[in-house]
């Protein structure tokens, strides 16, 4: 069983972000690293902001939401059927602290993923609290190969509104945890604020 229980965004002022959502959604500090990376809580997920700087050494180093985390019970198996779907991806071991994970891959449109077998550093005790991240949504060029990165890596379970969007010949996917819903919807490049077409978005309910 795979849950998502990790969400990173990159921040140019990871303290202002928290306080927002202290304020507005009562979420709980985990701990900051020393580069001024802070972890923070709703109650499930791990909400980690790391200060943007060249030192993180990442792809893609545009402000907002940069990827996921999946909490799994077996990581040697989750291993396993990343390399049956990408049998040239990369496994990249992480720091396994607060702000990372064990292992990270990447899907099929570079995005890192993070996975461990712990939970992310949430307590337990802190898992029935609300509001709390439900939804996550990202723009991709190709969902279908998204969604089955999801499904056949992670066994997430694609769910009727997904089913009823291919029936409509649309382009937008949506697969559950049986917690969160990870929506995928098709990039355009109609509008002229690309940046804005691109962007991924977490919703609290």
């Amino acid at each position: 069983m795979s849950t998502l229980r990790y969400v990173a965004y990159l921040a140019e002022n990871p303290a202002k972000l928290v306080e927002f959502y202290h304020r507005f959604l009562g979420t709980e500090e985990l701990g900051r690293s020393p580069e001024g990376d802070i972890s923070i809580t709703d109650g499930y997920y791990n909400l980690t902001f790391f200060r943007r700087r060249p030192s993180l050494g990442e792809m893609s180093m545009e402000t907002g939401l940069h990827h996921v985390g999946l909490q799994v019970d077996d990581l040697e198996e989750v291993k396993g059927r990343f390399l049956r779907f990408n049998p040239r991806g990369m496994i990249i071991q992480e720091e396994n602290d607060l702000q990372h994970g064990e292992i990270r891959i990447h899907d099929p449109e570079c995005r890192p993923v993070t996975i461990s077998a712990k939970s992310f550093g949430v307590p337990a005790s802190k898992e029935k609290r609300f509001p709390r991240v439900r939804h996550v949504a990202y723009n991709a060029l190709d969902p279908d190969a998204m969604l089955l990165f999801y499904t056949q890596v992670f066994g997430l379970r694609e769910i009727a509104p997904s089913y009823e969007r291919r029936r409509q010949g649309r382009g937008n996917r949506f697969c559950v945890d049986g917690k969160t819903n990870l929506a995928i919807h098709p990039f355009t490049a109609k509008s002229k604020v690309m940046k804005r077409s691109t962007a991924s978005t977490t919703s609290v309910f």
